[in-house]
């Protein structure tokens, strides 16, 4: 959609920013697209969040990616993103306006706002309640259950524009060709983060999953995935045959994305890249394989995070 078409006329705005890698951004658009057209207002993607400076994964710097998809939004400018600037601050007035919602009752906004704690928790009024004229959401939303309806929309639109190159071709061959597992692998900044983050999967989750996944497939061939190749060489060995996949890159991880969604099977890490991985790979007989505990140094409830049908791995 046109940036333009988003500013026309008075029905109002869907505004949804953007925070993190791929994986976030995903779950931000399905969340945003679905209210967009519960409610008949145009969407648009508050971006303002990346920086002109490349992706460093060891640092947690991601870059704005959704524009490789078939995504029906355009980019807020100034003029959107203004009335909600105050909310980003980290003084104490702006943490208390965050909690309360904004000033919506006075400058004609719904802001719903919600922690990285919260993001596996539903809140139905988020797609029941009725927004004001413009609809600003600040969160993670990580969960199926705020986009489910439009399931089948999202996955003709989350379908990368561009052809893939020499290197992504053929392995999309390879992976087609095989009874495929895709193994992801989140190393990079959660390794180099401070403890109270994400922290790192133990190698030994991806081998109970791995041996459960030999029993039940024959002949499984299996597709490392990772943003940090060098550790996951070293620390998750699915056996010889195994392809570790690494002509991507940090600022071409959709097509690392279009790849785990082509495999057959999953065994997901605690990232939400290696989440859309599985879900847009969805097919009869698949198995996908998740991690009991997503944050390992925090007590943050999973909720409804992974689909009923997932195998939970204990961590």
């Amino acid at each position: 959609m046109d940036t333009a078409t988003g500013r026309r006329g008075g029905q109002g705005l869907i505004v949804v920013r953007l925070r993190g890698g791929l994986g976030n951004q995903l779950f931000q658009y399905a969340l945003g697209r679905h209210l967009s057209l519960i409610h008949d207002k145009p969407l648009l993607l508050d971006t303002s969040e990346y920086r002109a400076a490349g992706p460093d994964p060891r640092q947690g710097i991601r870059v704005y990616c959704l524009q490789h998809f078939n995504i029906r939004a355009g980019i807020a400018g100034p003029d959107e993103t203004a009335p909600f600037q105050r909310y980003y601050r980290q003084d104490l007035l702006s943490r208390v306006l965050r909690r309360a919602g904004g000033l919506g009752f006075l400058l004609d906004h719904t802001y719903c706002y919600k922690t990285f704690r919260q993001a596996h928790m539903f809140y139905p009024r988020v797609l029941a309640g009725r927004p004001r004229r413009v609809c600003y959401l600040d969160g993670y939303w990580q969960l199926e259950r705020f986009f489910a309806p439009i399931e089948e929309m999202l996955r003709e639109e989350l379908v990368v524009r561009e052809a893939p190159d020499e290197y992504n071709r053929r392995m999309l061959e390879r992976i087609d060709a095989a009874e495929s597992v895709c193994v992801h692998v989140r190393h990079g900044d959660n390794a180099n983060q401070a403890a109270a983050q994400h922290g790192v999967l133990p190698p030994d989750y991806y081998r109970k999953a791995i041996d459960d996944l030999v029993r039940a497939v024959p002949n499984p061939r299996f597709f490392v995935f990772s943003d940090d190749p060098e550790w996951a060489r070293e620390n998750v060995r699915p056996g010889r045959d195994a392809t570790y996949v690494d002509g991507n890159g940090d600022e071409r991880n959709y097509e690392d994305l279009r790849l785990m969604g082509r495999c057959r099977h999953h065994i997901t890490g605690n990232s939400t890249f290696s989440w859309w991985g599985a879900w847009l790979g969805r097919r009869p007989g698949q198995r996908v394989y998740a991690p009991g505990r997503y944050f390992m140094h925090l007590d943050v409830p999973i909720g409804d995070y992974y689909p009923g049908s997932w195998n939970i791995i204990d961590v």
